[in-house]
């Protein structure tokens, strides 16, 4: 679809997108400490441009989240994945599949800080469950299902 026939809210999304994935690609080399400050610079800045909470939020969420996977390729301590992750769970998830994005994350993380694997079992266990409330046709539900299982096996919990 031309970018004309976008609505000015499609537009803004893109536009939201492109710089989220602008400071992604600029900030791969710095460390954590570094770049947290640039990705809460860029929600303050981008939280401002919009007019719904809804959006807001959404903005919020996707900052958090790209926190987390910072924080999981930086392999960061628990001090500070923690907090990233309590973030997103204190804003909440857009949907089932970033759900489980976020709590394969953290039990891929677990596996080099197992000390915390009860807590990314815990997070696992309801990411499924509500894979398992989606309608069995659900592309979500299958594919995502498929790779929960793999993950358990991978990583030793069942």
């Amino acid at each position: 679809m031309p970018l004309k026939q976008l609505t000015r809210g499609q537009q803004r999304s893109l536009a939201i997108s492109r710089e989220l994935g602008q400071l992604i690609v600029a900030t791969s080399n710095d460390s954590f400490a570094e770049l947290e400050p640039k990705f809460m610079a860029l929600q303050k800045r981008l939280v401002a441009t919009v007019s719904s909470e809804t959006e807001r939020l959404e903005i919020r969420r996707r900052i958090a989240e790209e926190l987390v996977n910072a924080a999981f390729g930086l392999d960061c301590p628990w001090p500070i994945f923690g907090r990233t992750l309590r973030r997103i769970q204190r804003l909440g998830y857009t949907d089932v599949e970033r759900r489980y994005h976020i709590a394969a994350l953290f039990l891929l993380w677990c596996q080099q800080h197992p000390e915390h694997a009860p807590k990314a079992r815990r997070l696992l266990d309801e990411a499924e469950q509500r894979l398992l409330r989606l309608p069995r046709q659900h592309l979500y539900r299958t594919e995502l299902l498929e790779q929960l299982l793999g993950l358990r096996a991978r990583t030793g919990l069942r």
